[in-house]
C-alpha cells in the first residue's frame, strides 16, 4: 500500500457561535473611557445616559446631545404644513376635489389617450 498517496488530514474549522447580545452597561471607568471609546459612546445613546467614574471617586454623567433637525428638513416639513393650510382653506371655500375616476379620465386625457 506504499503507492496510495496519503491524504493530509484535514483541519475542522470551528464552529463560529453566533454573537450574543450583550448587556449595555450604564457605568463605565475613566479606564473605559480611554480604551473603548465607542462601547461608551454606544452605550450613552441607547440609555440616553452613562455614569463615568473617576479614579478619585467622582461620579461624571454622560449625555448624548439631542440633535435638531437640518434646516432642508424643518424646512419639508413647513411646505407640508402649508399645504394642509392650503386644502383646508380651499375646502372651506367649497372646493370638491375630483373624483377618482374623475383623476383616471384626467390623466387619459392629459397622455393624449382620450379627447
Amino acid at each position: 500500500m506504499s503507492d496510495m498517496k496519503a491524504k493530509a488530514a484535514v483541519k475542522k474549522s470551528a464552529k463560529r457561535r453566533s454573537p450574543v447580545l450583550a448587556a449595555v452597561r450604564g457605568t463605565f471607568t475613566v479606564r473605559d473611557m480611554n480604551r473603548q471609546p465607542q462601547s461608551l459612546l454606544t452605550a450613552a445613546q441607547k440609555l440616553g445616559r452613562v455614569i463615568i467614574r473617576s479614579r478619585s471617586g467622582g461620579n461624571f454623567v454622560l449625555t448624548p446631545e439631542i440633535s435638531t433637525p437640518n434646516k432642508r428638513v424643518q424646512e419639508a416639513e413647513a411646505y407640508c404644513q402649508r399645504l394642509v393650510e392650503m386644502r383646508g382653506k380651499l375646502r372651506s371655500m367649497g372646493f370638491v376635489p375630483p373624483s377618482v375616476s374623475d383623476s383616471e379620465k384626467i390623466a387619459r386625457m392629459i397622455a393624449g389617450e382620450e379627447p
